[in-house]
């Protein structure tokens, strides 16, 4: 049987639902088909993949799954797993809808085609209903029940396979003996909040954003990564053309105050931003937003950057000025700080996208 793995899902295209307010298990029910297996393969991603008790999971539904939408492996030898079958239908499912299921399931134990799985969990949108429930309840009971229905179920030419499935002794002693007290079911609820853990779930189900954090300004001593920042060192070059003496350090700087305090605050800015793209990171599927929010500061701060100026500071503190007027936002980012945008002005000088001094070879 082959298998395709789990790759990272897509970012969905509608970020529109992420503040829907709709409740949960109302959008389960009524989403179509094709939503419905992105939420199953996201969550198999983020909730079974990473989950200790499996070393792999695995998709493969469509026409010739086998009776497998996912099967989540146990041990890295891939012998022992787990199978998830994953239904979208409109009501709670039946014993008549579900038996051919379970047909399947033992056909392809029985004829080899994969091993017997350690569990066996139904997962439909609109969970199982009372009959199917009190048969997982009763597992016997499914034997029999299968057995009885195997004609009309599972037998037919095209049910299970094209040239159907004979009813052999052979074959219905091995469903006699079937021990279906590996089925269980995930209720919809259960999915919810197992689901509801990953950066995914916004997308489909709504809620909003967590609440951002405050950011952690920086200490007062600059650390030795931040030395090295274009952004950084360029400012020091600013403040040193200003006022005719050279500043290599910040403690340096503390000698002329109005320069401090103002690298003081661009600093804080650009602490704030990156706090605003580690949360963006975390809280949704990437840094798309928080790229798109500083794609529209550099596009909102040019005129003013390019203009000529008497000297290099008064461009950096006019350009700042200017990103901090602008309105930004983003489908899913709405509150965009004036720290934020004055960071963000200093993230494009670390990207060579801005410019505020030539640093000469030498320094």
């Amino acid at each position: 049987m082959k298998t395709r793995p789990i790759l990272t899902p897509k970012k969905p295209k509608d970020a529109s639902r992420i503040f829907d307010t709709t409740e949960p298990l109302l959008r389960l029910r009524n989403m179509g088909d094709d939503e419905f297996e992105r939420v199953v393969g996201e969550w198999a991603y983020s909730c079974l993949r990473s989950s200790k008790k499996y070393s792999n999971v695995a998709l493969l539904g469509g026409s010739g799954d086998s009776g497998r939408d996912l099967v989540a492996y146990i041990d890295s030898d891939m012998k022992k797993f787990d199978i998830y079958q994953c239904k979208r239908y409109n009501k709670p499912l039946s014993p008549s809808v579900y038996m051919i299921e379970f047909g399947k399931l033992c056909y392809y134990t029985f004829i080899g085609e994969y091993s017997v799985p350690r569990k066996y969990y139904i997962v439909a949108s609109n969970g199982i209903g009372n009959l199917l429930r009190s048969l997982i309840e009763n597992p016997s009971e499914i034997n029999l029940k299968l057995i009885e229905e195997w004609d009309e179920k599972c037998g037919k030419k095209g049910q299970i396979i094209s040239k159907g499935i004979q009813l052999t002794d052979e074959l219905k002693k091995y469903i006699e003996e079937f021990d279906f007290s590996i089925v269980s079911d995930i209720s919809p609820i259960t999915l919810i909040e197992d689901f509801s853990s990953s950066v995914w779930y916004k997308y489909h189900f709504g809620g909003g954003l967590k609440r951002r954090p405050k950011f952690e300004k920086p200490s007062e001593t600059l650390q030795a990564e931040e030395k090295k920042l274009p952004y950084v060192r360029q400012l020091l070059q600013v403040y040193s053309k200003e006022a005719k003496q050279e500043f290599k350090t910040q403690e340096e700087l503390k000698q002329e105050q109005g320069f401090y305090r103002h690298f003081l605050r661009q600093r804080e800015g650009f602490f704030s931003a990156q706090s605003l793209k580690r949360f963006v990171r975390d809280e949704l599927v990437d840094e798309e937003s928080y790229e798109q929010l500083k794609e529209q500061v550099e596009y909102g701060v040019m005129d003013i950057y390019e203009r000529e100026y008497d000297s290099e500071l008064e461009r950096v503190k006019n350009t700042t000025q200017q990103a901090n007027t602008l309105s930004i936002s983003t489908d899913e980012i709405k509150n965009v700080t004036i720290q934020d945008k004055t960071g963000m002005c200093h993230e494009l000088v670390n990207e060579d996208r801005l410019t505020w001094s030539e640093i000469s070879e030498n320094i």
